[in-house]
């Protein structure tokens, strides 16, 4: 399947469908007899450049530390709360909404709607009258147009829920200014939570130009058009972004002008557009596919309306796939930024946890497929945000920590902040999360595509590594991080909820892969030696009652189901605890996964995503299909945008489900791949095409969970090991019996 399909419009914002070219974001709803087309550019956020770091943070640290080693971790807690702190990140904005009415006359007819996702055009189709829209890469705009059989008019009309104004030149204008600052949506007893007192919020613009060969009317407030058989509407987004750490402009003609000259420098005809736009599109879309052996003619609300009752279609999985792969595409491209909590796509002020970079699982998440599923040319954003926190995140470390490298805490927005937030130490203390950035670039170096960033990313993975090395303290004989804290979860003891100690397992095993892959690359001869030393002395890990010890010992966790595997970590998405390499430690990681996942009731879609890709990495296909059909029943809405209670959307459980499904059909350890570890009976049959992995491009087909073709675009290694007797296998690969 490679098509959403639907018989009616999309009545609410998170049944609309995504569209994008990594800078502008559309969300399109196909009404009947009006169009609704909200809009966002990726650059569009409130507030400026602003320095949250502190001494007083460095000042108490010691403090902290004290608490925690002496076992009083609950006063280290509101020590760290009231002393280790800093401010909220800013949020990402909606720009605006092109309202287009319909002639009444028009006739409903049989009504379809449909996204192609092999070509990124979205088409609505109702008697005798076709609808088409894209955002085009190549042209750096979006386009929609509408072809009747018989005459219709129409009227455009631009809204925002920024404060802004609309005006006419030629076009028509939507300009107006971001708010200097936007509380979280979390934070209820805020009494100014929109605020523009400053005036120093980033100015932006929509340019809307229509052509058409019907009567044209253009004023200040609308384009009305009379007459026509056929309009495009060619849509521009600017916005007074100069860069992370500059004052954004604030005067709308800027943005304007922008906007003006991006759509007077379209002239190609629609049908040349359309045609450049899928060919870019594709080129990055068809490079890599997947086959799970089902297909389906259903629309795609009814399959998800059988999910829902416990009938998951496997080619619901395979289109669930599909769809994030897409939006990877339309979300992050060269040029943009990277994909925050909703991608590039919100229409609220307040957004779910400000729609900003959350960094302690959920931006990595959102990348955790991409290089494998051969899309590392969408990679570039993320290394650019990564790169940009590192560059303000040394500052961070050095005031904050007292130490070099960079730091980074949980939350990150467009201006590259670093500090810590508000709140609960189990969250807001997190300054190993840029480590987590680190190691994930450089394992998606590793995993091939991104050679023409290699020095950046080592950049990046070296300043990381030194900031490990000067934040573990030695405690009893070990190396420690301290205050330690695992992502969101807390402990009980003495008859109080906890949130840090020391050497939580989550930060033994960042750091631990931080300091392997520098080790790969430095040529740092005192540097090697410090890494080698902290490495010899490093906490090692722990097994407790449950499984892996996410503490430092076996103390009880608040939350048995907690959402967050960070203790996990070193197997997933780390790699410092391997399935075949570490044997004892991966069943105690097995332990606790099966503890989690137990004592779960909470439908969580970025969650079910990280159970996936760890159910696939212990080998346990039919476990690893127990969650798809889990998360495809409970944590999707109808666009097949990912759910998070109660009913919000972020982007991670789309992405991470790429990567689940990615180690469900191949494993790699010290350069050995073993295809099909996790393949669940239900899937008899299925292909695979332009997989990287190992730097290789991989194709195969299986029937009955053996491999039955293999290919290879490079010399690999496979284990010898699901592959049929009878299988066809490439010159380049070499059949081995082991790790």
């Amino acid at each position: 399947m490679e098509k959403l399909k639907y018989s009616s419009p999309a009545r609410a914002w998170r049944n609309a469908l995504p569209m994008g070219n990594g800078t502008i974001g559309f969300m399109v709803y196909g009404g009947r007899r009006t169009e609704k087309i909200c809009v966002n550019d990726c650059t569009l956020w409130s507030g400026y450049p602003k320095n949250y770091d502190s001494s007083e943070s460095l000042e108490y640290l010691p403090q902290v530390r004290k608490l925690v080693f002496e076992g009083k971790n609950k006063e280290a807690d509101a020590l760290t709360e009231q002393k280790l702190c800093g401010f909220y990140s800013e949020a990402y904005m909606p720009l605006g909404e092109i309202d287009i009415s319909f002639d009444r006359a028009l006739p409903f007819g049989r009504y379809s709607r449909e996204l192609d996702l092999q070509r990124a055009v979205h088409t609505v189709k109702s008697g005798g009258f076709k609808r088409e829209a894209f955002v085009s890469y190549p042209h750096k705009a979006g386009v929609y147009r509408i072809e009747s059989e018989r005459p219709f008019s129409l009227k455009i009309t631009l809204k925002s829920k920024l404060r802004s104004e609309t005006f006419s030149d030629g076009m028509l204008y939507l300009a107006g200014n971001a708010p200097d600052y936007a509380a979280p949506n979390y934070l209820r007893t805020e009494t100014n939570p929109i605020r523009y007192n400053e005036g120093k919020g980033m100015a932006f613009a929509m340019g809307v130009k229509a052509v058409t060969d019907g009567k044209i009317k253009i004023t200040d407030k609308y384009i009305f058009i009379r007459g026509a058989k056929e309009a495009v509407i060619y849509v521009s987004t600017a916005t007074g972004f100069k860069g992370y750490d500059k004052m954004p402009e604030i005067d709308r003609k800027v943005p304007s002008l922008r906007c003006k000259e991006l759509l007077e420098g379209i002239r190609d005809s629609y049908e040349t557009i359309k045609e450049r736009h899928i060919e870019d599109y594709a080129s990055l879309y068809s490079r890599q596919s997947i086959s799970l052996g089902e297909e389906s003619g259903e629309d795609t609300d009814k399959l998800v309306k059988k999910a829902k009752k416990g009938d998951v279609q496997t080619a619901l999985a395979e289109l669930f796939y599909k769809f994030g792969k897409y939006m990877t595409i339309q979300g992050s491209r060269k040029g943009g930024q990277a994909l925050n909590l909703q991608g590039q796509w919100n229409d609220s002020l307040r957004p779910p946890w400000s729609s900003n970079y959350t960094v302690n699982i959920n931006t990595e998440m959102n990348y955790w497929g991409a290089v494998s599923a051969n899309l590392a040319d969408c990679m570039e954003p993320y290394i650019n945000l990564v790169y940009e926190a590192m560059e303000n995140g040394k500052k961070t470390a050095k005031a904050n920590y007292g130490c070099e490298g960079f730091a980074c805490n949980h939350n990150v927005d467009i201006w590259r902040k670093t500090s810590p937030v508000q709140g609960s130490p189990s969250y807001m203390y997190a300054p190993l999360c840029g480590v987590w950035l680190s190691n994930e670039l450089y394992g998606h170096m590793k995993n091939g595509g991104l050679e023409e960033y290699r020095e950046k990313i080592q950049e990046i993975a070296g300043e990381a590594a030194k900031f490990v090395r000067d934040y573990l303290v030695m405690y009893d004989g070990y190396y420690v991080t301290c205050p330690s804290a695992s992502p969101e979860a807390c402990f009980n003891k003495n008859g109080s909820e906890c949130s840090l100690d020391y050497a939580s397992a989550f930060e033994i095993a960042l750091s631990k892969q931080a300091m392997k892959n520098c080790l790969e690359f430095t040529e740092d001869r005192q540097l090697i030696e410090e890494l080698n030393e902290r490495l010899s002395k490093l906490y090692p890990f722990r097994v407790g009652s449950t499984g892996i010890c996410e503490w430092h010992d076996d103390v009880p966790i608040s939350e048995k189901g907690h959402r967050h595997f960070s203790p996990l970590y070193g197997f997933y998405p780390g790699r410092v605890i391997k399935y075949y390499g570490n044997p004892e430690e991966r069943k105690w990681v097995e332990k606790l996964f099966d503890y989690r996942t137990a004592n779960s009731s909470s439908y969580i879609g970025w969650s079910a995503a990280w159970a996936i890709c760890l159910a696939a990495r212990l080998h346990r296909g039919e476990k690893a299909l127990e969650v798809i059909e889990s998360m495809l029943g409970h944590s999707v809405f109808k666009n097949l945008f990912c759910v998070h209670p109660p009913f919000l959307f972020q982007i991670d459980g789309n992405m991470g489900f790429i990567g689940g499904i990615n180690e469900m059909l191949i494993y790699c350890e010290d350069g050995v791949c073993e295809l099909l570890p996790a393949i669940p009976e239900k899937w008899k049959k299925g292909s695979v095409k332009g997989m990287v992995v190992n730097g290789a491009e991989v194709s195969f087909k299986w029937e009955r969970g053996k491999v039955t073709e293999l290919s290879s675009s490079k010399p690999l290694k496979v284990l010898n090991r699901n592959i049929s007797d009878k299988c066809s296998v490439s010159k380049e690969i070499v059949l081995t019996e082991k790790f």
